[in-house]
């Protein structure tokens, strides 16, 4: 009788190790690939800093093997210096294409530069480690490292692009070597069809089926439906968001100025921080919204949840900012959703393909703070039609966002590719 296969180890690239708390959708999806039986090995780019928020969920990750923190370190030079004496050969192949594509662009061969011996010396790490498959969250340096680990090791290697990544178009963030990234790879995930439509427009028609998309997961056993939250005749608002420029938090204050104008009853919880908070709390102050709105700090997921429940609409109004930066699909928008609540946004990148106006939630443009007030008046005065927009929202979450269907499907993606 033959003896079972032994799945082949899948390495992960991530930001850094322990996880940012502010990327719980990558812990939910490398979760669900270690609870398949998948062998999981993690590399970090960096240190995780410590978090002030900790997510309960991320107890349940762990790693079959985590790579070295450092950065740089002896053991990593004396890792990526083994690995260029073995593989000269694909170790050139993978930088020299790599700073090719970086061009004139500074900013990318110095990232290039700082992530290329711990990728080398972890190729090293892992040469008989039977790593079948390199996987990267994110399209900028992960997907960079990714790439050297993937042709020195000779396995293929992926990437799941979100937003930053692939739209940011100022040269100190801009993704230059992303095509060179997207010829070379096994597959390519999108999280939106906007996101997958933007990285094909980098290959010849035959090939641009390696793109696909697969919809971030969120855990469904923490967000559950709610029922509606006890009307006290002030409609109770909620977002959730890092405080910076692309989440479109001063147009939000705005609305909520117009909202107070026009004697509209309403009550919003703001949770988050990031580098506007200076900025937000003076506008708050200057708009004189003390009692109608509620400043908070960053918040776990778990008190995301309950915060959910206690809420009848989400509003984050997203804009593209300066940098040319936009959020792909929030992460907190599904979450909402699945609790049954409606969401009020901005028609931008893939926000309408979960967003379905008049469907799952209300979409004003970007930067209209009159836009977005008439979107939560109309909501507060027909708190049916909110609850029927919170139900169908449900059911789009179920279909496309569980994290176990997500993670199935991510891998199965990656399968097709499997020596």
């Amino acid at each position: 009788m033959t003896a079972p296969v032994e799945p082949q180890p899948i390495l992960y690239v991530i930001p850094a190790y322990p996880p940012l708390g502010s990327q719980p959708f990558v812990v939910n999806e490398m979760v669900e690939v270690a609870r398949s039986g998948r062998l999981l090995v993690i590399l970090g780019l960096r240190p995780g800093p410590p978090e002030p928020v900790q997510h309960g969920t991320f107890a349940a990750l762990r790693p079959t093997r985590v790579l070295p923190a450092p950065l740089i370190d002896a053991g990593t030079v004396g890792g990526a210096l083994a690995a260029t004496i073995r593989w000269p050969a694909r170790v050139m192949r993978a930088l020299v294409g790599l700073h090719r594509a970086a061009g004139l662009n500074p900013w990318s061969h110095l990232r290039l530069v700082a992530i290329t011996p711990k990728s080398l010396a972890a190729a090293w790490r892992l040469r008989h480690a039977g790593v079948g498959h390199v996987h990267a969250h994110f399209a900028s340096t992960t997907a960079d490292s990714a790439a050297i680990v993937a042709v020195v090791l000779g396995v293929p290697y992926s990437f799941t692009a979100h937003a930053y990544d692939i739209y940011s178009t100022a040269a100190r963030v801009r993704n230059d070597t992303l095509g060179w990234k997207v010829r070379h790879a096994a597959r390519v995930i999108a999280i939106s069809d906007y996101g997958a439509a933007l990285l094909r427009a980098f290959l010849p028609a035959p090939e641009q089926a390696r793109v696909r998309t697969v919809r971030v997961g969120i855990p469904l056993e923490l967000f559950q439906t709610a029922p509606w939250p006890d009307d006290d005749g002030a409609l109770q608002l909620l977002s959730v968001a890092r405080w910076q420029e692309k989440k479109g938090l001063d147009t939000l204050l705005d609305a909520c100025a117009l909202l107070r104008d026009r004697g509209v009853p309403f009550h919003l919880r703001l949770y988050g921080d990031g580098p506007l908070r200076e900025a937000l709390t003076a506008q708050w102050t200057r708009l004189g919204l003390k009692g109608f709105v509620e400043l908070g700090g960053s918040i776990p997921q778990e008190e995301v949840a309950r915060r959910m429940r206690a809420c009848h609409v989400f509003v984050l109004p997203c804009r593209r900012d300066r940098s040319g930066d936009m959020d792909g699909i929030p992460t907190v928008f599904m979450e909402a959703m699945a609790t049954g609540r409606p969401v009020v946004s901005c028609a931008i990148s893939g926000i309408g393909e979960l967003v379905r106006h008049g469907e799952t939630g209300l979409l004003a443009a970007p930067d209209d703070a009159v836009g977005i007030a008439d979107a939560i008046a109309r909501l507060a005065a027909d708190h049916d039609l909110a609850r029927r927009l919170g139900a169908s929202g449900r059911r789009v979450v179920e279909a496309q966002h569980d994290q176990r269907r997500s993670a199935r499907a991510m891998l199965d993606v990656l399968a097709e590719d499997a020596p």
